[in-house]
């Protein structure tokens, strides 16, 4: 435990707390509130009794429910509610993955760029971390096929950059996996925020990929916790096990309203996210370098100074962000939310234009 430390991005929330009407672009979950039919769905559930424990590996309507969702949502025709566990939100879903594939030694492949939560877990188990930048094309990866690569993961749509992978970059991936012998893990968890539709599940022609699918992020519902991990049924089985241990099984009321979630329209919401990743990039694009973000709900700002350093200047205008040296080897970037009201970002790009100007 002495190797991890507490999160920027909780000390950044604390911060946000301690300043009077803050440009918090900080926030990595959405603002819309979650759709009131999953409430009432889980409100009903609450109603009818459904608060007991569930079956380790969750209640068969949701498993038949993703099933369905992974077939003619993500084209994995091998989907089936016996490779499926439901478990309490992505993290919960890492936390197993990790107890149960990694041993310390082993080499683990992260594409960079990367959600803070993969290397220090990884470095909690004791595991040698790789990195490849997001950028990577097939040729990048040949320098890691001599290597005994224990599993290769990576967040698609990107968690901090908003990089959607191409497909050529995911077959690269898996062809190194099944090189390697690796389990292939796809964090999916921003996927329907794919604003020029180029999102692709690898799972689709991959069948050895391990599929993360969360509803925190789509359907706000960080708080409720609820995802579900696909997989081959060997690893599911294990998984179940070190479940029943652990986390027990997902929130009861949660599977059910995770049902509802599953009809819900979120269209229009992705189209207001849509709108306001344009107006950040226009607004951005003449001051910082900074890539067009292609999902989730993020940019990653190169910056002249040091992350930490302009995060100071920031603060200095009630512009709260998370610096970029969480994510990757570089002091030189910071991350920016614009899962935010339409005021509150108007606010934050005229302070970050005015810092530009400063610095």
């Amino acid at each position: 435990m002495n190797g991890i430390d507490s999160s920027p991005i909780r000390k950044a929330f604390e911060l946000a707390r301690s300043i009077e009407n803050p440009i918090n672009l900080s926030i990595g979950q959405p603002h819309f509130p979650c759709p009131p039919n999953i409430i009432e769905a889980m409100n009903q559930a609450a109603k009818d009794g459904k608060t007991a424990y569930t079956l380790t590996g969750g209640i068969p309507e949701l498993k038949e429910a993703m099933a369905k969702k992974y077939i003619s949502g993500n084209g994995i025709s091998y989907a089936h509610p016996d490779r499926i566990l439901s478990t309490s939100g992505i993290s919960s879903a890492l936390f197993l993955l990790f107890n149960a594939l990694v041993n310390p030694g082993d080499e683990c492949l992260v594409v960079s760029p990367y959600f803070l939560m993969y290397p220090a877990m990884l470095k909690f188990y004791g595991a040698k971390l790789l990195t490849v930048d997001e950028s990577f094309g097939p040729a990048d990866l040949e320098k890691f096929k001599t290597n005994k690569i224990k599993l290769i993961i990576f967040s698609n749509p990107s968690n901090p950059t908003g990089k959607v992978l191409s497909k050529e970059q995911l077959h690269a991936l898996a062809n190194l996996a099944e090189a390697t012998g690796a389990f292939l893990i796809s964090d999916e968890i921003y996927e329907l925020f794919d604003y020029d539709k180029k999102f692709y599940s690898i799972g689709k022609d991959y069948e050895k990929t391990i599929t993360l699918t969360g509803f925190s992020k789509t359907y706000n519902m960080t708080g409720l916790r609820l995802a579900t991990i696909l997989a081959e049924k060997e690893v599911i089985q294990a998984l179940t096990t070190l479940q029943q241990y652990t986390v027990v099984c997902a929130p009861s009321i949660t599977q059910w309203a995770g049902i509802e979630a599953l009809k819900t329209d979120m269209s229009s919401y992705i189209q207001d996210y849509k709108e306001k990743r344009d107006f950040v990039y226009d607004s951005l694009k003449d001051h910082y370098s900074l890539e067009k973000s292609g999902g989730a709900f993020y940019f990653f700002l190169k910056i002249p100074i040091q992350d930490e350093e302009f995060i100071k200047k920031a603060v200095e205008k009630k512009l709260i962000l998370v610096p970029g040296y969480i994510f990757c080897e570089s002091k030189n970037f910071v991350r920016l939310s614009f899962a935010t009201e339409w005021d509150n970002l108007k606010r934050g790009m005229t302070a970050l234009q005015e810092l530009a100007s400063r610095l």
